[in-house]
């Protein structure tokens, strides 16, 4: 998965709109579970934090431990349901372009989802191992090239877009993790 998630990533990179547009559905999606499981994905391992947000922040989903589950079991339906999307035949009377528009946001959504999983999985400790750490610091590096302003801007356009029970609010640009 990490191979697959950061050859995904690469072919992004190869169009710096592309890549904005790509980073707004990291974002997005970020944005999307920090609101919707009050954690924040960046920093899913944080054990210290955990226990503050668990004080400050009790909510009907359990305590921290069990909503970083739920958000990876939603990281997992939302990677799923976007790469049924591109198994699927184009619909008939859609126009060629608009189908690729169609398959590469699902494409973007798909990675979206992979690379919070792969970096919730390497901050995790021994899990991932060493590779798995470098591999999605790599990601991570290649992402914050993008300008802050350029990601905030094109979140917007996937925001509550990932998946059912996931809601979005404004985009917090703040929220752009700069090195999870």
């Amino acid at each position: 998965m990490a191979a697959e998630t950061a050859a995904a990533i690469s072919s992004f990179a190869a169009g710096e709109e592309v890549f904005a547009l790509f980073a707004g559905a990291v974002l997005a999606l970020h944005q999307d579970t920090l609101h919707a499981y009050a954690i924040d994905m960046s920093k899913a391992d944080d054990a210290g934090q955990a226990a503050a947000i668990d004080a400050a922040q009790p909510t009907p989903l359990g305590g921290f431990d069990r909503r970083v589950g739920l958000a990876m079991d939603a990281l997992r339906k939302i990677e799923r349901a976007n790469l049924g999307v591109l198994e699927q035949p184009a619909p008939e009377g859609l126009a060629p372009d608009a189908h690729r528009v169609h398959l590469t946001m699902a494409r973007m959504r798909a990675t979206a989802a992979r690379l919070w999983l792969l970096t919730m999985e390497a901050r995790a400790g021994d899990g991932g191992g060493a590779g798995l750490r470098l591999g999605v610091a790599g990601m991570w590096t290649r992402l914050q090239t993008v300008p802050r302003e350029a990601v905030a801007e094109r979140a917007g356009i996937f925001a509550g877009s990932f998946s059912a029970d996931l809601r979005s609010a404004e985009i917090d640009v703040a929220g752009w993790p700069m090195s999870p």
